[in-house]
């Protein structure tokens, strides 16, 4: 009888640092048919052959399908596994912790199959699973929550993190999300893999054969958008992994969602600095029902900061700040933390900067989900504050993606009126989550 082992550590992977291996995909240019090879958190295609630059936008997630081998690849059967990669933070006790998580976990209800993808996505390219394909599947029936959760309730018990009571918010950021097929065929008594041929678990007695037939199952339809201006036409500009383009053309900013490219509200805080870099933050104008937060002076009797009060600021709107790209997880709270409680300012230069632009590759509803967070992070009496997140309603009522100067100190990038400052190496390992 075969026999796998179902071990929590064999279902999971949990990564204590920023480097993490990204897996990596296969497509043929949809203009050329020439190879191209993707990074999981890719959404830019780039031909090196025809040169066309086109922006990926699934329905929904990703589906990708390791292929199988041309000698098993008649009757093959595909096993659904989730794929969640990202940072979650979590209220618990007084204080604010985190998880940095890379897992596959296994979406069907068949629990003897294989619990996890193990190494093989990071040794092996995956394809995008295509709109029809010979192929049946085991039914994916497990919510990605619902596996999150349990791997969230078990590794609580592996640190101090099982200590201080209740949970009382958790919010999941930088996150990337699939679905990932795996072939496998059956032979005798037993499922074999479906790329090396080898078996992999013996049929079990009471297996109901609940595969969806061929044509059933299929990839979710991709739109491939070309990285040009909707408003004049010109290239827009962007990393692999951004989520906003720009146009220096006619100065406007394009976020990306299902539906296509849209406009998105944005400013500058022009530089005295010759050399100044540009980094990209979002400012959420907010209304929250729960707490007593209706101005920037409520703002900072709850964070009690040492300011000399001005009587105009009882009067003044606040806002919410976060980075628009990827910072690992402590120097994403600081950020939000010194940009909320800064001065707010309204007036902001209406084009973008001359200087170099960071890319933004953190999605504004993200970035919705942080406040939250920061609420707790910048609250003096957290024993206050935190059993009150559970009911606190928060909406975010506009959006405005500001870029802000910085000037390269040694390792550090300081922002000279806050004086808050990034070091090189946590922009290094934010484009690793």
């Amino acid at each position: 009888m075969l026999k796998i082992c179902q071990n929590l550590f064999t279902a999971i992977t949990v990564v204590k640092n920023s480097e993490t291996n990204t897996w990596e995909i296969e497509h043929p240019c949809p203009q050329c048919g020439a190879p191209v090879t993707l990074k999981e958190t890719d959404r830019l295609l780039s031909c090196s052959y025809c040169r066309v630059r086109l922006y990926l936008l699934p329905q929904e997630y990703f589906k990708y399908y390791l292929p199988p081998s041309e000698s098993f690849s008649k009757d093959i059967l595909l096993v659904p596994y989730w794929r969640f990669k990202g940072v979650t933070f979590f209220c618990k006790g007084d204080g604010i912790k985190y998880k940095v998580s890379d897992l596959s976990s296994l979406a069907s209800p068949h629990t003897f199959l294989p619990p996890s993808l193990g190494l093989r996505p990071q040794t092996l390219r995956l394809k995008f699973l295509p709109s029809k394909i010979e192929a049946k599947f085991f039914q994916g029936q497990v919510p990605l929550k619902t596996i999150i959760e349990n791997v969230e309730r078990r590794l609580s018990l592996l640190d101090d993190s099982s200590a201080g009571g209740p949970v009382f918010h958790k919010a999941s950021i930088s996150e990337t999300v699939s679905m990932i097929y795996s072939p496998v065929f059956i032979q005798g008594d037993a499922f074999h893999d479906g790329i090396l041929g080898k078996p992999v678990v013996s049929i079990p007695k009471d297996f109901v054969d609940d595969l969806l037939p061929v044509g059933q199952e299929n990839g979710l339809e991709i739109k491939f958008v070309p990285t040009l201006c909707p408003n004049c036409g010109w290239d827009l500009l962007g990393e692999r992994d951004s989520v906003l383009l720009y146009c220096k053309h006619c100065d406007s900013v394009w976020e990306a969602s299902e539906n296509g490219l849209s406009p998105v509200d944005f400013g500058m805080i022009a530089s005295k600095e010759d050399h100044a870099f540009y980094l990209p933050f979002w400012r959420m104008g907010a209304s929250v029902k729960g707490a007593q937060i209706d101005s920037y002076a409520d703002l900072l009797r709850m964070a009690n900061v040492p300011k000399v009060m001005k009587k105009e600021w009882e009067q003044l709107n606040f806002y919410f700040w976060s980075p628009a790209f990827k910072l690992p997880p402590d120097p994403f709270l600081r950020s939000t933390q010194a940009l909320t409680l800064s001065e707010p300012q309204d007036e902001f230069e209406r084009n973008l900067p001359e200087s170099p632009l960071y890319p933004a590759n953190f999605h504004s509803h993200r970035a919705a989900e942080s406040i939250k967070i920061t609420i707790a992070n910048i609250a003096v009496h957290r024993m206050e504050i935190f059993p009150k997140l559970r009911e606190m309603d928060v909406k975010v009522n506009k959006f405005h993606l500001i870029f802000i100067p910085f000037t390269l100190v040694g390792s550090e990038f300081v922002q000279s009126q806050t004086q808050f400052c990034i070091h090189q190496n946590a922009l290094r390992l934010g484009q690793n989550l």
